[in-house]
């Protein structure tokens, strides 16, 4: 199925539109004060420096997770349309061929690589997600999109996907549970190879859960990283 610049761009924007509405709305939900006040929150973390934003999240017991801790399975949580320009943007100068996603969602992400490959004539970004209401969904965006070819989704549990892959990967996005990053990290060091980017959203708003995965980054001399400064702290590792 072709599908016109526009039409994709369209999609796009409402799936940002959608996730953005999820977003507010549980905000509101969990916020106890009136309208204006939280009209005044939300103006207030909008003018927030990136790095400080997790922490007033925090502060004001804002949180996308259920009771038990895990995410909300409802919500899509999908990157803003800065970092998905940024990561089809990076695969595009990389001239990527093979991307492995950790964490797909309603495939946001996704289709911003898969237009990548799209454009670059080939490759395939191996989407992986455990719900299978968010794989429904993201099978019916790429479908929409155009760009099915250029997608191979992997529904279940991520560590056992990640068991089963093999070769190596050109880039690498990490967009879970903060809480188990660095063992998944550690799960996929063997598909890496000299060149590879990954790349780990989150770093800010999940600070305090992802500092372990930090620290493993920094002091291990097999990559050179660093978090880059805008939206929910966007961590660029590329491996030696």
């Amino acid at each position: 199925m072709k599908t016109t610049p526009n039409a994709f761009q369209s999609l796009l924007e409402t799936l940002h539109d959608e996730s953005e509405g999820q977003m507010l709305a549980r905000a509101r939900a969990q916020f106890a004060g009136t309208d204006a006040e939280f009209a005044g929150l939300a103006e207030q973390y909008g003018s927030l420096a990136p790095r400080r934003r997790g922490q007033f999240l925090k502060a004001h017991g804002f949180s996308t997770n259920d009771a038990d801790g895990s995410p909300s399975a409802g919500l899509s949580l999908a990157v803003s349309a800065q970092t998905g320009s940024f990561l089809r943007n990076l695969a595009l100068a990389r001239r990527t061929r093979r991307i492995l996603e950790l964490g797909s969602s309603y495939g946001v992400s996704t289709l911003y690589f898969a237009d990548a490959l799209r454009l670059l004539g080939e490759g395939t970004v191996v989407a992986t997600e455990l719900d299978a209401a968010k794989c429904a969904r993201l099978r019916a965006n790429v479908s929409a999109a155009g760009v099915a070819p250029y997608v191979d989704l992997r529904e279940g549990d991520v560590f056992q996907t990640v068991a089963e892959l093999e070769g190596s990967f050109d880039l690498v996005f990490i967009d879970v549970w903060a809480e188990r990053y660095l063992d998944l990290f550690r799960s996929i060091e063997r598909l890496l190879q000299p060149g590879t980017v990954v790349l780990a959203d989150n770093m800010f708003t999940a600070e305090d859960s992802l500092r372990s995965f930090k620290k493993y980054l920094d002091e291990n001399p097999r990559y050179s990283t660093t978090t880059l400064e805008f939206e929910s702290g966007l961590e660029l590792a590329v491996v030696l």
